[in-house]
């Protein structure tokens, strides 16, 4: 039976009583701050994007990194009843993940409004700043040290007036600035992404923590991208109260699927890469491949004003056709299987081979294995309250398709987990109040199954597993020695030891011994495709970037399940296209 605890009574009163503290600071609005009628910011008169980074080293993984956006994210949505009480369900700032003790500069020319107001509560110490004939003004939360001003000093654009911290006030767990643009009456908070100079389509296509935005299936559209985020008015009704969110909250989500195996063997050194226009008009965003599909995207959508379902996007550009009703089955990584939500936790599961279907209860979503033989999923019994010691249990369980043999494998202390191959699982705990995570693999047809430890490793962010599960690719910013942050590779194997990749960037994984790669530098908006060969351990470059300019949505990029075709969208035109690598050999070819 899945049981999951909520918040009781008196613990949503204290947080109420706590949030709704951030609304209004502690301290009196200062004189000259007005808003128009609505409360909206009345900025006129500026040209373009009046405020600038608060971080001046380029972004990469010894320095900062994007975290978090504002406005709509699944971490908002899953977390709003906890964290984001006060600001209408949202996410009302956004997160640069940076070490302890790195500068914090002034967005622009303003006036020191608070100092360490403890209504903000966003500690250890924060700082406001007015910025007059602008109608905003700034937030800098979680600084490490007080900052260094009184009420009425004056401070110019680019001047450091902090270094960052962490709200755990350990350095270690989860350092970050949080920077909001308010109004002047501190009542709203405003989407920072247009009013900051930066190329944000880059700094987010490394993969953010919780990168994507909650869907609305009653409004797919809304507040789906980074741009488009509603202003947040502090202390009012929720926004994103959804009767039919996507994804699922994460109690009852799916764990991450795992690409089934494929070889393509070396991509010759005279491999080309070709541009196609799918779509460009319509809704592009959240286009996904099916394995059982190779000539179409499917996307979730309400064409021509049809009731929201899921839709057929032929790669060729042709019109697309509504083929399912939402919540949207899923397909096995091998093509083999389908799962339907029929509700109340209940599957319908489609063995594709030979029409065989089974109604399966698992409470919550599952996962077909690589190979469409069994399922996984997992059971998260609550959530993580401010200054909990422990996450909430999470539970393993294991079937067959037609949910037969159903096993409980193990329970961790929070962490997700997913397949690795047919047989084995690889299982992900953060701990909790430190910068650690631990991996380890489960072999469910052991005599005695039992989580086995890979390793401890600091700052994990963005893993993906190899098709075949014998390696899997991870993040790992901000080590003690900045020469050892960045990408790293490592095989599933009791005792294999990380290795480092030498490049930085986005990276998903063409076949079981390659990865496909976006450049990362922010001075620019364009990326170069790349390849990173695990047997030879070169990376080369694809594209030229004045050839084939490549601009990606918010790391709106996915590779087919042959590995052969990249899908993504540009964030200038928001349409939908396909790269095609020709050259490619298959493993029989090689």
């Amino acid at each position: 039976m899945t049981t999951r605890t909520r918040p009781g009574w008196l613990t949503r009163l204290a947080i109420l009583a706590l949030t709704l503290l951030l609304a209004v600071p502690a301290l009196p609005r200062a004189a000259g701050q007005e808003n128009d009628d609505n409360g909206e910011s009345s900025g006129e008169g500026i040209d373009g994007p009046p405020f600038s980074l608060p971080l001046h080293d380029p972004p990469g993984p010894s320095t900062w990194l994007y975290e978090q956006h504002y406005g709509n994210t699944t971490s908002a949505f899953n977390y709003g009843n906890v964290w984001y009480f006060a600001g209408q369900g949202m996410h009302f700032g956004i997160d640069l993940e940076a070490p302890c003790g790195t500068p914090v500069y002034a967005i622009a020319d303003g006036e020191v409004d608070y100092v360490d107001a403890e209504g903000f509560e966003t500690g250890p110490h924060t700082l406001a700043l007015d910025h007059p004939g602008t109608g905003y003004t700034s937030f800098y939360g979680h600084l490490s040290q007080q900052p260094p001003f009184v009420r009425g000093d004056r401070v110019e654009r680019g001047q450091q007036i902090g270094v960052t911290g962490d709200p755990d006030l350990n350095c270690q767990s989860r350092p970050h600035l949080h920077l909001e643009i308010r109004s002047p009456d501190y009542a709203f908070t405003y989407n920072p992404i247009p009013l900051i100079e930066a190329n944000w389509h880059m700094l987010s296509s490394i993969g953010l923590v919780d990168s994507e935005f909650e869907q609305d299936l009653d409004n797919p559209h809304r507040w789906m991208t980074i741009e488009d985020q509603p202003e947040v008015k502090l202390g009012a009704n929720w926004l994103n109260n959804y009767a039919r969110p996507w994804p699922p909250k994460i109690e009852f989500r799916a764990p991450a699927e795992t690409p089934a195996p494929r070889h393509l063997g070396p991509l010759p050194e005279n491999a080309r890469v070709t541009q196609a226009l799918i779509s460009a008009d319509g809704w592009n965003l959240g286009a996904r491949w099916r394995a059982d599909d190779p000539d179409a995207l499917y996307i979730i959508d309400d064409v021509s004003g049809q009731e929201t379902g899921v839709f057929r996007q032929p790669l060729d550009g042709s019109a697309r056709t509504h083929v399912g009703d939402v919540p949207p089955a899923t397909v096995s990584p091998d093509g083999t299987v389908t799962v339907r939500h029929l509700g109340g936790g209940e599957m319908e599961v489609t063995r594709r081979t030979d029409g065989a279907r089974w109604k399966v209860y698992t409470g919550t979503y599952p996962v077909v294995a690589p190979d469409g033989a069994r399922l996984l999923w997992q059971v998260v019994n609550g959530e993580l309250l401010p200054g909990q010691s422990q996450p909430p249990g999470v539970e393993f369980w294991v079937s067959n398709l037609d949910g037969e043999v159903r096993r409980l494998m193990t329970r961790l202390a929070g962490g997700y987990g997913m397949w690795l191959d047919h047989r084995r699982l690889l299982l992900v705990k953060r701990i909790v109040y430190t910068a650690d995570t631990q991996l380890f693999v489960l072999d469910i047809d052991a005599v005695s199954p039992a989580p086995e430890l890979l390793g401890t490793y600091r700052y994990v962010r963005d893993l993906k597993v190899a098709p075949g599960g014998a390696h899997i690719a991870f993040q790992m910013p901000f080590q003690d020695d900045p020469n050892a942050s960045g990408i790293y590779l490592l095989e599933t194997r009791l005792g294999a030891a990380p290795q480092k990749l030498p490049f930085f960037g986005a990276y998903q994984w063409r076949d079981d011994q390659s990865l496909f790669t976006l450049s990362f530098d922010a001075s620019t908006d364009v990326h170069a495709l790349g390849v990173y060969d695990l047997t030879t351990g070169e990376h080369r470059t694809l594209t030229d970037p004045d050839d084939l300019p490549l601009r990606v949505a918010n790391s709106e990029w996915r590779v087919s399940p042959d590995g052969t075709r990249i899908s993504y969208v540009d964030p200038t035109d928001y349409g939908l296209y396909l790269l095609t690598i020709d050259g490619e050999t298959t493993e029989e070819e090689s």
